[in-house]
């Protein structure tokens, strides 16, 4: 099952669709659980989705120079592909794609495929997720088969998102 990795990377940046962000930022000197909502239409069942319900623990962000490195822990690659997480890890690397050192590990809670349109599933967890006034979990359109690279760039608008107030906390910089 060997994927063209390089196109399933390009189909991810232009097909990820961040619906709904997370509000809050990244914890700076604590571990961040960042719940998450990844959509995709489904590849066996036409007009169906699938949801994907998770959470990802974002490890505090360190200073280290020269070399930045990270970890992805749990995101499965294996499932979906015939590469671990250490090559997928590897040709981000070769890409330019650097996210800050941290680790980040992925916990899926429910997967499910419901008979509904994406748009219908999208429309209702919006619902749900104001209702509840839930400010910290993402809901993500990503694609079905790679769905992995959907997730890290969630993940990487997050933390682009929080590098400002990282670098103010860790500095000890107050804004009154």
């Amino acid at each position: 099952m060997r994927i063209d990795l390089e196109k399933k990377w390009e189909e991810a940046l232009k097909k990820t669709k961040i619906v709904r962000s997370r509000i809050v930022k990244l914890e700076t000197f604590k571990k961040t659980v960042v719940p998450y909502v990844l959509l995709s239409n489904s590849l066996v069942n036409k007009g169906c989705t699938v949801i994907r319900e998770g959470k990802v623990e974002v490890s505090p962000p360190i200073i280290q120079l020269p070399y930045s490195g990270y970890q992805l822990l749990n995101f499965n690659f294996k499932d979906t592909t015939d590469y671990s997480d250490e090559i997928i890890q590897s040709f981000l690397l070769i890409r330019g794609v650097k996210l800050p050192p941290m680790k980040y590990s992925n916990t899926e809670v429910e997967l499910k495929v419901v008979e509904k349109t994406i748009d219908d599933v999208v429309k209702e967890y919006k619902d749900i997720l104001e209702r509840k006034e839930d400010i910290e979990t993402g809901l993500v359109i990503s694609i079905p088969d790679i769905w992995q690279f959907s997730l890290i760039i969630y993940l990487a608008t997050l933390v682009v998102k929080s590098a400002d107030n990282d670098i103010k906390n860790i500095l000890g910089i107050n804004e009154e």
